[in-house]
């Protein structure tokens, strides 16, 4: 049975004294399991978060001496916050998602880390519709193309379209509700 007796306050006075190993311990009891699900949220990847997670609490160790921390929490989450920045532009890069352009937006990431969030959300619940669905609601909201050009183009009725568009909007809903208020 472990029992949390410190501050945050007092954790960080001990950190950088020779009781910095029992005031680390409690660091970690207290916050590596929300810092892990925060981490596989944002990055929708256990072992990656597990990674940046451990990470953190090793730069935490080496630095107790010398880092400065006012509010234990928030230090813990903003620093986890450009872990995990860092860790999204490695993986854009290695993954070659982005052109030189898109390079340039990721070092600004920080500022879009939620939309990169919903973006491939959206990408990933959008793969799993039906391919006639896909296509017309592909055609619909990224061509912006209307029901009637839709129509021509696939052959089909303006009513079929709308059907179509109406249950991929139903589905995207349903697999997007965590991004909607």
């Amino acid at each position: 049975m472990q029992i949390l007796v410190f501050s945050d306050d007092e954790l960080i006075s001990l950190l950088s004294t020779e009781k910095g190993s029992i005031a680390f311990d409690e660091i970690y009891e207290r916050y590596w399991e929300k810092l892990l699900r925060m981490a596989i949220f944002k990055t929708n990847h256990k072992e990656a978060a597990e990674e940046i997670v451990q990470e953190l609490f090793t730069s935490l160790w080496e630095k107790r001496r010398n880092v400065v921390i006012n509010n234990l929490e928030n230090y813990l989450f903003v620093a986890l916050k450009y872990l995990i920045i860092n860790y999204l532009k490695a993986k854009i890069k290695d993954t070659n998602l982005i052109d030189s352009e898109g390079l340039e937006i990721a070092s600004n990431l920080h500022e879009s880390m939620t939309a990169e969030a919903l973006q491939s959300a959206i990408k990933k619940a959008v793969s799993l519709l039906p391919d006639k669905t896909q296509v017309i609601f592909h055609l619909s909201r990224f061509e912006e193309k209307s029901h009637k050009e839709i129509a021509s183009e696939l052959d089909i009725s303006e009513k079929s379209v709308e059907y179509h568009i109406t249950q991929a909007l139903k589905f995207l809903r349903l697999q997007l509700r965590d991004y909607l208020n």
